[in-house]
């Protein structure tokens, strides 16, 4: 059995696949296998990186029967993938000749489950200077955050969590490596979520293990406007940018994988205080939502009104969360109508 997964999750990305296999193929470490799983691409996607492991034994290639989207692909990967870790590389992404080599002796070496490391950015034409600045922005943070530290421990990934919910505790999942053993402790990849799944696994793993972190760029990123951030960013972005983090937010207040996070001794927020910050979060959601022009949402499958319910369905409750947010809201802004006058 081989040690490392590589997991390849594709979709309609033949553009770049050959850069990203010839990395994975130039490896120091050998003892993987690949898993290439195709979510239905309509542009050869699959025959090409067939064409592109040319005969290389350690390729597996699959056809899933049916669009599973992203988070349900990365989980697809993950069930097909035979060796003790796993290690996912976009299909427009490429890793370092030593990458996978660095990252396990890292994660062996310190007996962490969970490992990552720097990664740089392929910027292409039609990137904009917004998401340009926010990545390396989030490059920089992760070298403040955790100085340059071998170990993390999943007390800082407490506070880092409770202090912002949806900030991004490792960077994208080319630049991590993940034992096999989590997915079966944690569970996998959220599919509700279309934006922020790797943001809410990454939380999710480092509150309880901690990480193993190389402050060295291993990975490289590639930026385009045809990627899936990008996409989501221009069709579904009150889905992507206002209730992923409201799902995320839902989970530290009341999912049982987040407990960790309602302990105010590390965290510094009471269960209470989570709750209550959930549900103004979720007024406000709500209140983003209700603005957005959209005709006739009822019949609209992609419509704002589609969007809330699907993720209500999932979050119980979310629904009188949004009214009790509402409340407290409402209640602010009188104790500061009251505070003006006084003044």
């Amino acid at each position: 059995m081989p040690v490392i997964s590589i997991c390849v999750p594709t979709y309609n990305g033949r553009e770049h696949l050959a850069e990203c296999i010839r990395s994975i193929r130039s490896q120091s470490f050998t003892n993987f296998e690949v898993v290439v799983c195709d979510d239905q691409s309509s542009d050869g996607t699959l025959d090409c990186a067939r064409e592109l492991a040319d005969g290389d034994e350690r390729f597996r290639f699959i056809s899933n029967p049916r669009r599973l989207g992203l988070a349900g692909n990365w989980n697809n990967c993950v069930q097909e993938a035979r060796g003790e870790w796993i290690k996912f590389v976009f299909q427009d992404d490429t890793i370092a000749p030593c990458c996978l080599e660095m990252l396990l002796d890292a994660c062996v070496r310190h007996g962490k489950p969970f490992g990552f490391c720097q990664r740089d950015f392929i910027f292409e034409n039609g990137t904009s200077e917004k998401q340009r600045a926010f990545l390396i922005e989030h490059q920089q943070r992760l070298f403040s955050d955790y100085h340059a530290s071998a170990v993390i421990g999943p007390e800082l990934a407490i506070r880092l969590s409770a202090k912002e919910p949806h900030h991004n505790l490792a960077g994208e999942p080319t630049a991590t490596l993940i034992s096999k053993s989590v997915f079966r402790e944690i569970g996998g990849f959220d599919e509700i979520l279309i934006q922020l799944c790797d943001t809410e696994f990454w939380s999710r793993a480092m509150i309880h293990y901690g990480a193993a972190f190389v402050p060295e760029s291993l990975a490289a990123f590639r930026v385009h406007p045809k990627a899936t951030t990008h996409v989501n960013l221009r069709e579904r972005s009150y889905r992507g940018q206002v209730l992923d983090p409201l799902v995320i937010r839902y989970q530290i207040a009341f999912a049982p994988e987040f407990k960790p996070i309602r302990n105010r001794k590390i965290s510094g927020l009471s269960t209470l205080g989570l709750w209550l910050r959930c549900a103004s979060y979720a007024a406000a959601a709500w209140n983003e939502g209700r603005r957005i022009p959209n005709e006739s949402p009822e019949k609209l499958p992609g419509s704002v009104l589609a969007e809330w319910n699907l993720v209500k369905s999932r979050c119980p409750g979310l629904q009188v969360l949004s009214v009790l947010g509402q409340v407290i809201r409402v209640g602010h802004r009188l104790r500061m109508s009251i505070h003006r006058k006084a003044l």
